[in-house]
């Protein structure tokens, strides 16, 4: 198995990401779980961001919207109305944390590891922002279809576009575009 590692550099590569997936995840689980959590400072600022972003958006619409403290979750409120809470499962960061995963296990030149997972964090952002606007509006206008967009169709986007930013990734900047094309000129 080994020899036939030492020999193709894709299959090579494929062990390689998921050894460093596999090292990445339990770092960042024990990292979560035990400093992080606990702490609650990085989930309570996401927290108040996202809100805070969907209610300016919201203001921006022409509504009246604004945000509240509410208990471990930021209130995004229409109209003095409270909507929709941003809470730690719907504040982006394990959104981040999945992405930016996937780029640093993935071959790549750090340089552009880097600024590639900083624009698509902020990508994240801005659709999460614009998930939680239209969550609000949804339970301003027809409350009956919050739960299944928020549970299916926002879900879908959200993870479609991560996807979309993999595969320009891998498409673009990635060094297995590379393996590949040396294994297939020297074919």
């Amino acid at each position: 198995m080994f020899n036939a590692l030492n020999k193709d550099p894709r299959q090579k590569a494929i062990v390689l990401f998921i050894v460093k997936a596999v090292f990445l995840y339990i770092f960042w689980f024990i990292s979560y779980d035990y400093f992080i959590a606990p702490h609650g400072k990085l989930d309570t600022y996401l927290n108040y961001r996202v809100a805070t972003d969907a209610g300016y958006l919201l203001k921006l619409a022409g509504f009246e919207g604004s945000t509240q403290p509410g208990d471990r979750q930021t209130i995004v409120c229409i109209r003095q109305e409270e909507m929709v809470g941003v809470g730690n499962p719907c504040n982006g960061l394990e959104l981040f944390v999945l992405f930016a995963g996937f780029i640093i296990c993935f071959p790549g030149d750090w340089k552009n590891k880097w600024w590639f997972i900083l624009a698509g964090s902020a990508l994240i952002h801005l659709i999460n922002v614009g998930r939680t606007v239209a969550l609000a509006l949804i339970q301003f206008k027809a409350p009956e279809y919050l739960d299944f967009n928020h549970h299916y169709t926002f879900t879908i986007i959200v993870y479609a576009f991560i996807f979309l930013f993999w595969i320009i990734w891998t498409n673009r900047y990635s060094h297995l575009n590379l393996l590949v094309n040396t294994e297939k000129t020297n074919a």
